[in-house]
C-alpha cells in the first residue's frame, strides 16, 4: 500500500512538472486532473483522498477555494463512487471520465467562454487521455497483483 501510494505521489509530481513545462511554452494542460481521475480507478478511497488533498494543496495555496479547485477535488471522488455504474472495460470508463471531467471543469470555470475555448478543451482531453494511458495500465496491473 505504501509503495503504491508513493507511486501516486511520484506520478502527481511528474504531472506537475509537465504542467509547468508546457505552461512555460504557453500551452496550458492539466495533467494532475487526469492523474486524479485515473487514480479513482486504481486506488482505494483513503489513498485517493490523500492524493486529492495533496493535489489541492499544491494547486491552491491561497486560503479561499475556487470553483475549479472544488471540481478538481470533488470529481475524482465522485468517479471513485460511480466507477462501477457502467459495466464497460475499466480503461474505457477511465477515458470517458477524463473527457467528462474536463468538460465539467471548463463549464465550471467559464461556461460563457466554452465555445471560444473549445480547442483548448480538446487539447486538454487528448493530453489527459494520453497521460492517463501511460499511467493507468502499469498502475492497474500493479493493483491486481
Amino acid at each position: 500500500m505504501i509503495l503504491k501510494l508513493s507511486a501516486g505521489f511520484v506520478v502527481l509530481l511528474i504531472a506537475a512538472v509537465l504542467q509547468f513545462f508546457f505552461a512555460s511554452a504557453e500551452i496550458l494542460l492539466n495533467f494532475s486532473f487526469a492523474a486524479l481521475i485515473t487514480f479513482a480507478f486504481v486506488f482505494g478511497f483513503w489513498e485517493l483522498l490523500v492524493l486529492v488533498i495533496f493535489t489541492v494543496f499544491i494547486a491552491n495555496w491561497q486560503p479561499g477555494p475556487s470553483v475549479e479547485i472544488f471540481i478538481l477535488a470533488a470529481f475524482p471522488l465522485a468517479v471513485y463512487f460511480c466507477r462501477n455504474l457502467l459495466r464497460w472495460k475499466t480503461w474505457l470508463e477511465n477515458f470517458l471520465a477524463i473527457a467528462l471531467g474536463y468538460l465539467l471543469l471548463y463549464c465550471g470555470a467559464a461556461p460563457a467562454r466554452i465555445l471560444q475555448e473549445w480547442p483548448s478543451l480538446f487539447a486538454n482531453i487528448a493530453a489527459g487521455i494520453l497521460f492517463s494511458a501511460l499511467i493507468f495500465f502499469p498502475l492497474y496491473r500493479w493493483g491486481k497483483e
